[in-house]
């Protein structure tokens, strides 16, 4: 155990000492993340903010007074432009030019022809332009869409009254009233569509940027042959290689952690996000589910790391590994539930992104999380059992 802590010491000396790598590997992910997040979260905000106070611009021809009355109920106000002797052709330049929103072609005498609807041999028909390229144009569309669509179900109403209707769903419930929400649960689904795949992006990224440089960096440089001929067992060497490895990673992770729920609430607009409703017991099993994650991360890592001659090689080979831990996190996006069968709790990275999501959305099973951190330490053994035999290995250790 001496030998494992000197060796601990020692690697974790050797990054902790040096403040360029202090910033570039601890600090600064959690910093840029910050930054990032929060700025494309403003962005997002300020893109939702001008859609809604953009005014649609429409040019019409015969647009029935009604349906204008209609529309400022609802609270759609347009600047409406006639088209006068335009032809179609012109109208659609004013769409790609911007200068229109949408472009609407209204029957002549539509209202009357909709009131004397019983003698009518065709019903009248609304001709909408619009860009698709352009947000405005896209929005205003839809927007037009609905309105339409509203106004003809008024006008059955006054036609038919309660025989429009085929059946009727919660027409006697008020808005909400139908909704029966656990608000933490519903809050929590939301955090975790998006931050497990982050938090293992990150612990695989914060374990990278230092790993390969502490055992294939030493192998490149020469100076692994100094510390395999000291009077340490190699196995001790593998284990404190990783323990202090899985240290400083973990610490990088909990900067790129911590700038992920700083700059959630301004990433997530309109989501209602609030990070206090997880409590002190969520965060340590949280904190525990990371230990165990980077734990075989960096085992895998420390592995590559080993049987590469180079750092370049060994960033080569874990880039794979690393894919593949993103692909999982992005397969469990916007499903915010985990997995209830245990059996795929067995599979490390999947099993920690599950775990994650269960925490996130406060339906902890603790047979899952044990079998989780279970599994994942018993991988990390097999892996310094491997790294073990790699440094044993003179043609591994000294390949050129």
């Amino acid at each position: 155990m001496k030998n494992i802590i000197t060796v601990f010491k020692k690697e974790f000396y050797r990054v902790m000492s040096d403040k360029r790598l202090i910033f570039t590997a601890i600090l600064l992910p959690g910093l840029a993340i910050y930054l990032m997040y929060s700025f494309l979260g403003s962005i997002i905000s300020n893109e939702i903010e001008d859609q809604q106070e953009h005014t649609i611009i429409v040019y019409e021809e015969s647009f029935p007074v009604p349906v204008k009355t209609f529309m400022n109920q609802q609270g759609v106000v347009p600047t409406y432009h006639e088209l006068g002797d335009r032809t179609l052709d012109d109208a659609k330049e004013l769409l790609l030019s911007g200068e229109a929103d949408l472009i609407i072609y209204f029957p002549e005498d539509f209202y009357d022809h909709v009131q004397d609807y019983e003698n009518l041999d065709t019903l009248p028909d609304v001709e909408i332009y619009y860009n698709p390229g352009e947000d405005y144009s896209r929005n205003a569309y839809n927007t037009m869409n609905w309105i339409l669509s509203e106004w003809a179900q008024t006008k059955g109403l006054e036609r038919f009254g309660e025989d429009f209707y085929v059946y009727t769903v919660n027409i006697e419930l008020e808005p909400g009233e139908n909704e029966v929400v656990n608000e933490e649960k519903a809050q929590g689904q939301v955090v975790a569509n998006l931050l497990p795949m982050l938090i293992i992006m990150f612990l695989f990224s914060g374990a990278m940027s230092i790993g390969p440089d502490s055992i294939a960096g030493e192998k490149e440089r020469g100076t692994i042959a100094t510390l395999l001929i000291t009077p340490i067992k190699r196995s001790e060497i593998a284990i404190g290689k990783v323990l202090s490895l899985s240290v400083i990673s973990l610490f990088s992770a909990t900067s790129s952690f911590t700038g992920i729920l700083l700059s959630l609430p301004k990433l997530m607009q309109g989501a209602e996000v609030d990070i206090s409703i997880y409590g002190v017991r969520e965060f340590v099993i949280l904190f525990t589910v990371l230990l165990a994650t980077v734990l075989f991360i960096v085992g895998i890592i420390s592995v590559i790391s080993a049987y590469a001659k180079t750092i370049k090689e060994a960033s080569m080979l874990i880039m794979p590994v690393y894919f593949i831990s993103i692909f999982i996190g992005v397969s469990t996006m916007m499903s915010g539930e985990a997995n209830p069968n245990q059996m795929l709790y067995l599979i490390p990275i999947y099993n920690s992104v599950h775990v994650i999501i269960s925490i996130l959305t406060f339906e902890i099973v603790p047979t899952t999380f044990f079998i989780m951190v279970g599994s994942n330490l018993v991988y990390v053994a097999i892996l310094i059992y491997i790294l073990n035999k790699f440094f044993q290995s003179e043609k591994i250790m000294f390949a050129k």
